[in-house]
């Protein structure tokens, strides 16, 4: 017999019951040796990568709420700003007399009775400031503008009953020539010189006629005004009469305000 034979189990002479505890009594070789190896590693990794996943965009998003809270906090307190201060009106406002206030003209409170070089000269810096100069011939540094679209920005400044006598307005600073072979004005496209800017500081209403104290800045070289934290000081204060019409405002007159220049905040 060889070995093999002799370490089988013999079965041919055992009961049933006997037989039964042998077969139970051998190793099963499926679950025998190394055990496989098992997901629950894998799923641990899975699950922390969610967690980090998790409350890395927990972060982000607690970053970005208090972000917008800061933002509409921000924006609210502007609103609340502008609303108390009248902000939106004193600049509309400052744009619309912005013409006459580089005119700096003598105390009137009779449109009609304006002098002739002022009407011109407010009506050419409205057309600079706030028209499409595009809209006109240019050549070299002027535009050339007719004698109707003078009278028509003058009109809408200080209303209507206008006399002009159409002409040059020469001065040191700036210049309008007139040809009267076409009836036109040589304007400049792009003046380097201003003489005042407007800055509105108090507005009183009265049905529709406005009060306006309006401080005269004088200009300021841009370097000065980079490197200064200071609010620029009027050099004079001025009272401004506007009547608000329904297609804009007109301006009806102009006078020395009782408002301090050393102040800057009236009486």
């Amino acid at each position: 017999m060889n070995k093999d034979n002799n370490n089988k189990p013999d079965v041919n002479n055992k009961k049933p019951s006997e037989i039964k505890e042998m077969l139970d009594a051998v190793p099963d070789e499926k679950y025998s040796g190394a055990e496989e190896p098992v997901a629950a590693p894998v799923r641990r990794s899975k699950a922390g990568f969610r967690r980090r996943l998790y409350f890395t965009v927990g972060v982000l998003f607690t970053v970005m709420s208090a972000v917008g809270i800061v933002s509409t906090v921000k924006f609210a307190a502007e609103k609340i700003s502008d609303v108390v201060n009248n902000t939106t009106q004193k600049n509309e406002l400052a744009k619309i007399i912005y013409p006459v206030v580089i005119c700096d003209p003598a105390p009137f409170d009779d449109t009609s009775k304006l002098r002739n070089d002022t009407l011109i000269t407010a009506a050419c810096w409205d057309i600079i400031l706030n028209s499409d100069k595009s809209a006109y011939p240019h050549e070299f540094d002027y535009i050339t503008v007719p004698e109707a679209d003078i009278e028509q920005h003058a009109a809408e400044l200080f209303g209507s009953g206008l006399s002009i006598t159409h002409g040059a307005v020469i001065t040191t600073d700036i210049q309008f020539y007139y040809d009267p072979s076409i009836n036109s004005y040589r304007i400049p496209y792009n003046p380097k010189y201003f003489s005042y800017s407007p800055r509105v500081d108090d507005i009183s209403k009265n049905g529709n006629i406005y009060t306006l104290q309006v401080g005269y800045l004088s200009p300021t070289p841009s370097w000065i005004a980079e490197f200064s934290d200071e609010e620029p000081v009027p050099e004079k204060y001025v009272e401004y009469t506007v009547i608000r019409e329904t297609d804009g405002y007109t301006i009806t007159s102009v006078k020395q305000s009782e408002w301090e220049t050393d102040s800057g905040s009236g009486l």
